[in-house]
């Protein structure tokens, strides 16, 4: 698996091949061909190209994935344009073969506050003290890449950058109590508080939790 997560800005180039044209040696742009409809032929390794977006391109792509799997995955509202800048947000994107596997958002606690705070006020309350929290949002898995190995990749890139560039100590993502159990075993986040309905999402919602202090990097 390779991550980037330094916050610096990362050279244009890392995202240049991805969904743009190139030029002939005439002159002449030239789309390159997507290996979607060679999927199924190609070998499924378990190496994933994983990093922070730094343009609007890169954004929008993310964005129309988690529109396209908004009643599968966790969030469906819209990213304001300024999150590409912000501090507080960063969105990951996951890259196999070319083509864009998976995307999340980190928000990181601010005065802002976090999207949780509209139903688990209280939840977030009991863990800030002392302690800087990071929400995870905004994830979307493309079904023809779907796998227990790149959500894990993911996640593990996920809570990477929140340690090491948020500095924070928590993260929290809300999820349908239905897929509560799958993040619990297969990632160790802990239930927190009760089911509540959320209205962003149409969705009942569970609050998970998971400290990073002292992670390790993979899971069995």
């Amino acid at each position: 698996m390779h991550t980037a997560i330094n916050p610096k800005r990362l050279p244009e180039t890392a995202f240049a091949h991805y969904g743009q044209a190139r030029r002939s040696r005439d002159g002449a742009c030239l789309q390159l061909p997507s290996l979607r409809a060679l999927w199924g032929l190609l070998p499924h390794c378990r190496g994933y190209d994983i990093r922070p977006v730094r343009t609007l391109h890169q954004l929008d792509a993310a964005n129309m994935l988690v529109q396209q799997m908004s009643a599968c995955y966790s969030d469906n509202s819209e990213t304001p344009e300024q999150w590409v800048d912000d501090p507080n947000h960063v969105t990951l994107a996951a890259r196999q073969y070319d083509e864009l596997a998976a995307t999340l958002t980190l928000n990181c606690d601010s005065p802002e506050g976090l999207l949780a705070d509209a139903l688990h006020a209280a939840e977030l309350a009991r863990l800030r003290p002392g302690r800087i929290v990071c929400e995870v949002s905004r994830l979307a898995v493309d079904p023809d890449f779907s796998s227990r190995d790149l959500l894990i990749a993911l996640f593990q890139a996920a809570f990477k950058y929140a340690r090491n560039v948020f500095a924070a100590s928590d993260a929290v993502i809300e999820v349908n109590p239905r897929h509560a159990r799958y993040y619990q075993r297969l990632l160790g986040f802990k239930q927190i508080g009760r089911q509540r309905q959320c209205r962003r999402l149409d969705a009942p919602v569970v609050l998970l939790h998971q400290e990073l202090d002292g992670m390790t990097e993979q899971r069995g």
